[in-house]
């Protein structure tokens, strides 16, 4: 079984935007002006990894709650804090907070620039988030969640994403067969 690996935060991708002029920034990042700035979508964004995950499925089913295995995350920093979840159809994002010591059953957190990152670009924004996540135990679920329904919402993408500048080349997701299961 091949297992594949992946690291939070393209270095690559954040010299590219960095260096980028606006033909760049919307060839490469499918930025879209907005008066004098320019607005790059969240699964563009450096800190983000999106995996497709080929097929739509329904976040809450009469199985339960969507969860996903055949994924590892490895924290390489104790201060790293990420995000990884199903991006719904609404726009907000399901699943686990992965680093910190913390139990909880559901929280919100805003997914946006990485707390102490500092993007050196005057005209650019970035689209964000909020993401409702529980303590990572060992598999990516929907959380069960009084703060917001999931039921009806529809998700075909996994995302990680960084919260703060120390999960950047500090996340590791490593998966091999993803399997989509209701708990």
């Amino acid at each position: 079984m091949r297992i594949e690996t992946i690291t939070l935060g393209d270095l690559e991708q954040f010299r590219k935007l960095i260096n980028s002029n606006p033909n760049d920034l919307i060839k490469l990042f499918k930025a879209k002006k907005k008066d004098n700035t320019y607005v790059i979508p969240l699964l563009k964004a450096p800190w983000v990894i999106s995996i497709d995950l080929g097929y739509q499925y329904s976040l809450e089913s009469n199985e339960g709650r969507l969860s996903l295995e055949g994924v590892n995350f490895r924290i390489l920093n104790r201060q790293a804090r990420a995000v990884a979840g199903f991006l719904a159809s609404n726009g907000f994002i399901y699943g686990s907070y992965l680093g910190g010591r913390s139990r909880f059953k559901c929280i919100r957190v805003n997914v946006k620039v990485p707390m102490g990152l500092a993007i050196p670009l005057n005209n650019v924004e970035f689209e964000s988030t909020q993401a409702y996540v529980s303590t990572y135990e060992d598999k990516v679920i929907v959380p069960k969640c009084e703060l917001v329904n999931s039921t009806g919402l529809t998700t075909s993408r996994l995302i990680v994403a960084a919260l703060n500048s120390q999960a950047i080349g500090n996340v590791v997701v490593e998966f091999s067969t993803l399997k989509v299961l209701y708990l």
